[in-house]
């Protein structure tokens, strides 16, 4: 006669105590990849923004044309005194000789690019007025410098907040259509 197997398993001591290592690192593990998650949409957003600005003016000069920017909620219009940009942008131009500084896109302009909404942040202007650059790459129209503050925020709709865990970002373009960026003080104000 064989001799008897033992049947062996998890003890309830054992099982109770890998639940409880697992819950604690879960409690320490989801608020840090939230706060990651955030603080990357607002670097993407931050960068898609720069890296249009950095195009409209880089056609403006390679082309010898005024290049403008606006938000846009479509992709095929600008988005009247608007001033915020989640919902996306256009990049366009006007033909040669066009009378175009800070002129809103119509059937007559040439899309060169659109950039689609951006979830889960604000991206909000202190300007309103559609953004031109000029043959040599330096602003054109109202406005003598730009600033954009990107934010992250949680749902739809509203300004974000700069936290401790995910910092807002400010892009300032001045006069001759150079960029800088930095990051916001938690809980600077997102829309100013």
């Amino acid at each position: 006669m064989p001799a008897s197997r033992r049947v062996r398993g998890f003890t309830l001591l054992e099982l109770m105590t890998t639940i409880t290592i697992v819950a604690v690192l879960l409690a320490i593990g989801v608020p840090s990849l939230r706060g990651m998650i955030q603080r990357n949409r607002v670097s993407s957003a931050s960068n898609d923004l720069a890296a249009s600005i950095a195009y409209a003016r880089t056609t403006a000069i390679n082309r010898g044309q005024l290049v403008s920017m606006c938000p846009s909620t479509d992709g095929d219009s600008c988005t009247s005194g608007g001033s915020d940009f989640e919902p996306g942008w256009i990049v366009y131009t006007y033909p040669a000789g066009a009378a175009s500084a800070n002129k809103a896109y119509d059937s007559t302009a040439t899309l060169l690019r659109a950039v689609d909404q951006r979830a889960g942040v604000s991206i909000h202007a202190l300007q309103t007025s559609v953004i031109t650059f000029g043959l040599q790459g330096q602003l054109r129209g109202p406005d003598t410098a730009l600033v954009f503050i990107t934010c992250a925020r949680s749902g739809d709709g509203g300004i974000g907040t700069s936290t401790a865990t995910a910092p807002g970002s400010r892009l300032d373009v001045n006069g001759s259509g150079s960029a800088n960026t930095r990051l916001l003080a938690p809980s600077a104000s997102c829309n100013s």
